[in-house]
């Protein structure tokens, strides 16, 4: 009986499995420690790439803002110039009398060009595109600026100097007034004053058309190799122009006559080289 017994409990003690410390132990603890590992690399890639998708959504807003501010800019310089576009000559007095007050709103540009660092080359070179260069960004939109309160100042000036013209030479139109009768009704120094605002407008003006035409052209090319598309394309894409040969437009993009200085030499006293850096706006 004695002999059974031990049996049936060696027979049980046999089926009972010898502990495992790695399944037991090392195993449990590693598997969740590998799937908490997997879980987070998961959750890090997917808000990486959420991370990615945020900052090439932001790098294609300001891209496309800039597009439209520079092109509300042009628009208002276009609607200034066509109050005088066709009607000037080389002669500067004609062209201070062919320019009238000319009523608009000034909107200065105030923006933060730091968001625009994307935009420039990681690495060094000789040459860099052109509006990869953020300085050259400023200063087209610091002109803008400032021919928007030459124009204003001008406004300022021409108004009475028109008025005290039209009032004494009641029978004869501004521009048809002759140098001498105009000195004498408002003064050398005023008129003078009138003649160099408009040279200045006129100048800055005209290359600022220039300067803004090409941004819109260029610009959104080249931001574009600095965009990856292709994970927006569910957002939206990068806006871009063209004139599509808007003939009036090209005509607004022309500039106006060159001046011939030699009739305000003694105006100024200046001579016609002096004169020419005077109104030189640093885009020839």
């Amino acid at each position: 009986m004695h002999n059974e017994a031990e049996i049936i409990v060696n027979a049980i003690e046999s089926l009972r499995q010898e502990g495992n410390i790695f399944k037991d132990y090392i195993f449990p603890i590693a598997s969740a420690f590998f799937t908490s590992l997997l879980g987070a690399g998961i959750a890090y890639k997917s808000f990486r790439y959420q991370e990615d998708i945020k900052i090439e959504k932001e790098k294609m807003d300001i891209a496309n803002k800039w597009t439209l501010l520079v092109d509300e800019a042009r628009s208002n310089l276009i609607s200034i110039k066509q109050n005088y576009h066709g009607k000037l000559t080389e002669n500067p007095i004609q062209r201070a009398a062919a320019i009238p007050t000319i009523l608009f709103t000034a909107k200065p540009i105030v923006e933060n060009y730091s968001q625009l660092s994307f935009l420039v080359p990681k690495q060094s070179s000789d040459e860099y595109p052109r509006w990869s260069q953020i300085p050259r960004i400023r200063a087209m939109i610091h002109n803008y600026n400032y021919v928007q309160e030459l124009w204003l100042k001008r406004n300022e000036i021409e108004r009475p100097i028109r008025e005290k013209i039209v009032q004494q030479y009641s029978t004869k139109a501004f521009v048809n007034v002759s140098p001498e009768q105009i000195f004498e009704c408002v003064g050398e120094a005023n008129f003078a004053l009138l003649v160099d605002l408009t040279e200045k407008v006129i100048a800055l003006t005209d290359d600022l058309l220039v300067e803004s035409d090409d941004f819109l052209a260029s610009f959104p090319v080249y931001a574009k190799t600095h965009i990856n598309s292709e994970r927006l394309k569910r957002y939206g894409s990068v806006l871009t122009y063209s004139n599509n040969g808007n003939e009036k437009l090209l005509a607004m993009l022309q500039k106006s006559p060159n001046t011939d200085y030699s009739s305000v030499m003694a105006l100024f006293g200046a001579t016609t080289d002096q004169l020419k850096q005077r109104y030189s706006t640093g885009y020839e």
